[in-house]
């Protein structure tokens, strides 16, 4: 910014000097150079974090269910991810003629698909409770969405649903 002074009665433009703007500019530059690799990290990082959580909730869920009817065992496939989708199923059923306390242990709405893309996050069942498949490695599972995708109406369930694992 320019301003105009008077100095003994004659007039003088004084401003930034074209150094001290290529100061400001190379402080930024260093600036950005610092940050922006930093930044590029925080999705994938904070992706990592919540597929994390979300294998702790399924987990605590299991727990849940164990500890007020029967404890899930179910055998270990790793050809087809239907096994995980059949786990789920049974924490989300909540029976109405004899309901057991805290039951859906999970939410009813999730509706997990499976994936075994090497780019997904994926949630595989490894015979006693719930892994969690990085991208990049091998194994089918049930894909977490971060989107919100999988997220609708709540799951209906048949009269005649018999959960599993008991």
């Amino acid at each position: 910014m320019y301003n105009q002074s008077e100095k003994g009665g004659s007039k003088k433009w004084q401003g930034f000097s074209i150094v001290e703007l290529l100061i400001v500019l190379a402080i930024i530059g260093i600036i950005s150079s610092i940050i922006i690799p930093q930044v590029g990290g925080v999705l994938p990082n904070s992706k990592e974090v919540l597929a994390r959580e979300f294998v702790e909730k399924l987990n605590r869920a299991l727990k849940n269910h164990a500890q007020t009817n029967y404890q899930i065992k179910y055998p270990k496939n790793d050809f087809i991810a239907g096994d995980e989708i059949l786990i789920v199923r049974t924490l989300q059923w909540r029976d109405e003629v004899n309901p057991a306390s805290g039951s859906p242990y999970l939410r009813q709405d999730w509706h997990p698909v499976v994936s075994s893309e090497l780019f997904d996050y994926r949630l595989n069942w490894n015979g006693m409770e719930f892994g969690l498949i990085r991208p990049s490695e091998k194994g089918v599972g049930i894909k977490l969405s971060f989107d919100g995708s999988d997220y609708g109406s709540n799951y209906q369930f048949e009269n005649d649903y018999e959960p599993i694992g008991g």
